[in-house]
């Protein structure tokens, strides 16, 4: 295997998923990249096959042994002191060094030059742990899987994590699919969106708040603003990318944006968590938690499935499966 396999995809839930067959992993939130060993090097690629190892991969070794060979897919993070995936620390990181990257695999594409995709999940699982552990990386993680999703999720939940996976353990892998197999299972509504627009704090020059939007059937829709999640830094950073506005003719429900609003054209991507859409398609509760670098601007469309947050008790630990 020799070519950038595309990255299969999960479809969102709206309840938690459940079934015999299905192997129950948390959610990192990160930027999904595939991680090849090859010929003693190490190389991380983007979802859309950029290679970004000069970006991610400063906490990974230069070389490795080169009786190694493989292709990892997995997610590159940034751990909070609790040890919990945080995004907007990813973010961070990209321009603080002093920030350690982590990647957590949790699945093998390819072995010593063999399509593994064709195997179910469990089997390339089975291998991708002997492979984590055979090449012993300071920052390399398996991502283990559990059989009781309920457990797993309150447990995460209760610890703010953003969500879990539920797959199909006998499913081969479906490159370039958003496949059935996978289900993602969100505590709160979070999506990617647009900046069509941003509010100068009067005082400082600063961002203030920024203008949501989303691609939909060809047309730009607003989708509300958002002004909460941002540090100092990220609002000075922010103004500077966004001080060339522009006009824009923009389909919107226009009375809900009100303000001294300067137009851009949308091209930054934000990830954004909020309670709901409200009647007229905005956001409503809505925090900012950073830029998407790894996300095209023509994939931010409006979700419509509700994700419904899970609210139990908290329980043990689950066993893994």
């Amino acid at each position: 295997m020799l070519k950038f396999v595309p990255c299969q995809l999960a479809t969102p839930s709206r309840t938690l998923p459940s079934g015999d067959n299905l192997l129950f992993e948390p959610k990192y939130d990160g930027y999904r990249c595939q991680l090849w060993v090859r010929d003693g090097k190490l190389r991380l690629f983007t979802r859309g096959g950029l290679d970004w190892t000069t970006r991610l991969g400063r906490s990974l070794p230069s070389e490795v042994p080169h009786e190694h060979d493989y292709v990892l897919d997995g997610e590159i993070c940034v751990l909070d002191k609790t040890g919990r995936p945080d995004f907007g620390l990813l973010c961070k990181a990209l321009s603080d060094v002093s920030l350690p990257f982590s990647f957590f695999a949790f699945d093998l594409l390819a072995s010593f030059g063999q399509d593994l995709t064709w195997l179910p999940l469990r089997a390339r699982k089975d291998v991708l742990s002997q492979a984590v552990e055979s090449l012993n990386i300071e920052g390399l993680n398996f991502v283990d899987h559990f059989s009781d999703g309920e457990a797993l999720a309150a447990r995460l939940e209760a610890a703010r994590w953003e969500g879990l996976m539920a797959k199909d353990g006998h499913a081969p892998y479906k490159p370039g699919e958003r496949s059935p197999a996978w289900r993602k299972f969100k505590f709160k509504q979070r999506q990617e969106f647009l900046i069509a627009g941003w509010r100068p704090d009067n005082k400082t020059g600063a961002v203030k708040s920024i203008v949501l939007a989303t691609m939909d059937d060809g047309a730009l829709t607003l989708r509300g603003s958002v002004g909460s999640g941002f540090s100092g830094s990220q609002r000075k950073q922010l103004a500077e990318f966004l001080s060339n506005p522009a006009s824009l003719d923009l389909s919107a429900p226009q009375a809900t944006i009100k303000g001294d609003i300067r137009f851009v054209s949308p091209q930054l991507v934000a990830e954004v968590e909020f309670l709901e859409f409200s009647s007229s398609g905005c956001v409503r509760g809505a925090s900012f938690i950073g830029l998407r670098e790894d996300k095209a601007a023509r994939t931010c469309s409006r979700r419509r499935l509700p994700l419904t947050p899970l609210r139990k008790s908290l329980s043990p630990w689950p066993h893994s499966g």
